[in-house]
């Protein structure tokens, strides 16, 4: 007798500012599972010549609760990139990773530093 319930509504809407600069607004109202908003930007290249380049990337994404995930690659030189990685929930930091990257012609050197605590010296 009862109308089968939807799940709810999801709304994405994305916007190119420029050719290396995109943010994007999704809303999720639902009955069944939590409602969210969430806010996501992406940096990739600094400009049309860099395009044949390794240029740097910069991703960012928020939520409604305050965690953010965010990631940038940069290409120090041709055989040298680092990258980061930083992730919260709701203002405390979860996980903080550094990474060096040294590609020879024959092998791949990496060092990763995850959750440092630089207080406690760990």
């Amino acid at each position: 007798v009862f109308p089968n319930q939807i799940e709810g509504v999801k709304m994405i809407v994305n916007k190119t500012l420029s050719s290396f600069f995109k943010v994007s607004h999704t809303l999720h109202l639902s009955a069944v599972s939590p409602s969210y908003y969430r806010f996501h930007v992406e940096h990739l290249q600094s400009d049309d010549c860099s395009k044949d380049k390794d240029a740097p990337a910069l991703i960012g994404e928020m939520d409604s609760s305050g965690s953010l995930n965010a990631h940038a690659l940069l290409h120090l030189t041709e055989h040298v990139r680092a990258r980061t990685v930083f992730q919260t929930q709701q203002s405390q930091f979860v996980t903080w990773q550094f990474e060096t990257e040294y590609r020879g012609s024959d092998f791949t050197a990496a060092v990763t530093v995850a959750n440092p605590d630089i207080l406690r010296e760990s």
